[in-house]
């Protein structure tokens, strides 16, 4: 980053002909969140107009809960442009598209909209948490939270970043107290857990929710204490130790297509790598000092 400069990142943004809404879903849970201008391409800008709300330059979207329409009349490309607010500023935030039903129910647009993978941002969405005695880390899809060559407890879980359209990750955290409590289901985009409690998670659960949630399924592996890696896979997966209350020191996460829907569906993020489905086949029996699973 250029010192003095805010950081900042561009998406590409493809629609059919139609109307769209474009959502800013979230941002960061503490301190000021990036803002973003939504802009057609130079090729695209005779056939598409933006709407912001009244007060607003058109495309601008200043904090999570705004969103800008989009009108196009044939399949076009927006660039999606997101500003850190300041030079320390984050660029976590998370973005939604979908098409506005016409009065008969159904989506003006024939064609599935999307959003592109970050051009600068390397992943789509980010795996992070806060780690005893490291802080917080964050990992790009299928990394490794702390895990097998470095287990320590984890505290606290958040899913950050752009996800494919019409997908969200929600996470209800099992907190590791004596006896482990279940604290309620997070909107995805949320941080859950504790930070600075000396109070690792002891289980996770992980839910896709959204209208495109069919065509994908989580890819996870915990850790936990003492036991083997543990690795589930589903729309909605349960991660708990063999006792239910040893703590959790590995975790990784990724989206996976379903294999029915490889062909002609429209992927909103970064395409997922291949080594999501192998690692799928990676051995159960290994044993570290950490693992978990459902």
């Amino acid at each position: 980053m250029t010192a003095g400069l805010a950081e900042q990142r561009e998406t590409i943004v493809t629609v059919g002909r139609g109307l769209f809404v474009l959502h800013y879903v979230s941002g960061v849970a503490s301190g000021s969140s990036p803002i973003a201008m939504l802009r057609p391409t130079e090729e695209s800008e005779a056939f598409v107009d933006i709407l912001s709300a009244p007060g607003l330059v058109s495309g601008f979207l200043a904090e999570p809960g705004d969103c800008a329409v989009i009108r196009s009349e044939r399949p076009a490309r927006l660039q999606l442009k997101i500003r850190a607010q300041g030079v320390e500023g984050s660029l976590d935030a998370s973005f939604r598209i979908e098409p506005i039903l016409g009065a008969g129910g159904r989506a003006v647009d024939a064609e599935q909209p999307r959003i592109a993978a970050p051009e600068k941002a390397g992943a789509a969405f980010e795996l992070v948490a806060h780690v005893a005695r490291r802080g917080d880390v964050a990992v790009d899809p299928d990394g490794w939270i702390a895990g097998p060559e470095s287990p320590a407890a984890i505290e606290a879980v958040g899913i950050r970043g752009l996800l494919p359209t019409g997908v969200g990750i929600e996470i209800q955290p099992l907190l590791g107290t004596n006896p482990p409590r279940w604290l309620d289901w997070a909107p995805s985009g949320a941080f859950v857990g504790t930070r600075g409690r000396a109070l690792p998670l002891a289980g996770l659960r992980l839910r896709l929710t959204g209208p495109q949630s069919a065509q994908w399924r989580l890819a996870v592996d915990a850790l936990f204490l003492g036991s083997p890696i543990m690795t589930r896979a589903g729309r909605e997966v349960e991660i708990v130790g063999p006792a239910g209350n040893e703590p959790l020191v590995g975790l990784r996460v990724g989206l996976v297509m379903e294999a029915d829907q490889q062909e002609g569906v429209v992927d909103a993020s970064a395409s997922v790598e291949a080594d999501q489905v192998e690692r799928m086949k990676e051995s159960r029996m290994k044993v570290f000092r950490a693992s978990g699973g459902r």
